[in-house]
């Protein structure tokens, strides 16, 4: 039993210093920003400012579930955050609470496990917001929001938030009918997660796993990217710098969701998707064609109830991209910034303030 303890501990430790080599530094053009929500979490972004002469609102991106804000700026050919920066947008990357350098959970400093995705909605999308615009004067932002990151933004509206501009939703599925099989293993991971674990290190769990991505097949070459679209360094890169824990309320909150194939609030009793009826922000949404996580048929229903002006499509072959697009290709795919990203800044340019 020693031996066998031992041997994993080793192993845990050599698989997180190799994964160190592929970690990704933050640019030396990024400025970190703290912000401090009303329950007591210190909240950071990743500040770029605009290259040349500013145009537009400031833009806030927003990552998906276990991966913080560096999943909206990898490196120099794979940020969001830059690319918008590149066109006069000044660009602020989100890490959510226990992600990234925000506070990571700490019972004896009152910051509990058990957030849910409803928390991230009422108090680090606010205050981000709050900080963003004491910080340009700006009078709203533009959202970005992937995966998870987009559902939280329709949740921030769906509760009468009304600082966002505009809003672009990359690959967030609001139904949950994703297939049998998938929904099997879904719904499977969820329960043994959820009754059994206050939290989710992912972080450890990747770091683990990083150096055998490209050299063994995994759920992820499955699941998460499409290889057509995703260099192997690039998504070490991402594996080792872009990963964070999952909290027990959020897995919660999902596995409600999968139950009964509906957003819900964490208590189960607002509808979100019923309530962005009343949402008239303009939104653009975009699924990727082989997106096993965020399928099409998923994410559509989430433009369909927005009662604002809206645009729909799906990025594959078919509307003019060079590959069918997987989940996280659309924020690190190797093409996104020449094929997906410019229609992203056209959608925001297109829905400027006249004042501005």
């Amino acid at each position: 039993m020693r031996l066998a303890l031992a041997l994993a501990a080793l192993l845990c430790a050599s698989g997180c210093a190799m994964a160190s080599l592929y970690r990704e530094p933050l640019s030396p053009g990024a400025e970190l920003v703290r912000a401090r929500t009303e329950d007591g979490w210190e909240i950071s972004l990743i500040h770029y400012k605009p290259v040349g002469e500013p145009r537009g609102l400031p833009v806030l991106l927003c990552h998906g579930i276990s991966a913080n804000g560096r999943n909206m700026d990898l490196d120099a050919t794979h940020s969001l955050a830059r690319f918008f920066a590149a066109h006069g947008r000044e660009s602020f990357a989100i890490d959510l609470r226990g992600g990234g350098a925000s506070d990571m959970p700490d019972p004896a400093k009152g910051r509990g496990y058990l957030y849910s995705i409803d928390t991230f909605a009422t108090f680090d999308i606010p205050v981000a917001i709050g900080k963003i615009r004491a910080m340009t004067g700006a009078p709203k932002v533009d959202y970005v929001g992937h995966s998870m990151g987009g559902l939280i933004g329709y949740i921030y509206l769906a509760r009468g938030g009304d600082l966002i501009n505009s809003f672009v939703v990359l690959g967030s599925p609001v139904r949950f009918a994703w297939g049998e099989d998938l929904e099997r293993r879904l719904k499977w991971a969820s329960d043994v997660l959820q009754h059994h674990l206050d939290f989710v290190d992912t972080h450890l769990l990747v770091d683990m796993t990083t150096p055998l991505h490209g050299a063994l097949h995994t759920i992820a070459d499955d699941v998460l990217y499409n290889p057509e679209n995703m260099a192997v360094a690039t998504w070490k890169k991402f594996m080792a710098t872009g990963v964070s824990t999952i909290s027990g309320g959020v897995l919660r909150q999902f596995a409600l969701w999968l139950e009964k194939d509906a957003m819900l609030s964490a208590d189960g009793e607002t509808d979100y998707l019923e309530a962005l009826r009343r949402v008239t922000v303009p939104i653009l949404v975009v699924a990727g064609k082989v997106d096993r996580l965020g399928p099409a048929p998923a994410v559509k229903p989430g433009y369909e109830a927005m009662g604002g002006p809206k645009r729909f499509f799906i990025a594959g072959e078919e509307n003019g991209f060079s590959h069918d697009y997987a989940h996280m290709d659309l924020v690190i795919g190797e093409r996104a910034a020449q094929e997906l990203w410019p229609r992203l800044l056209a959608f925001v340019e297109a829905n400027r303030p006249t004042s501005l």
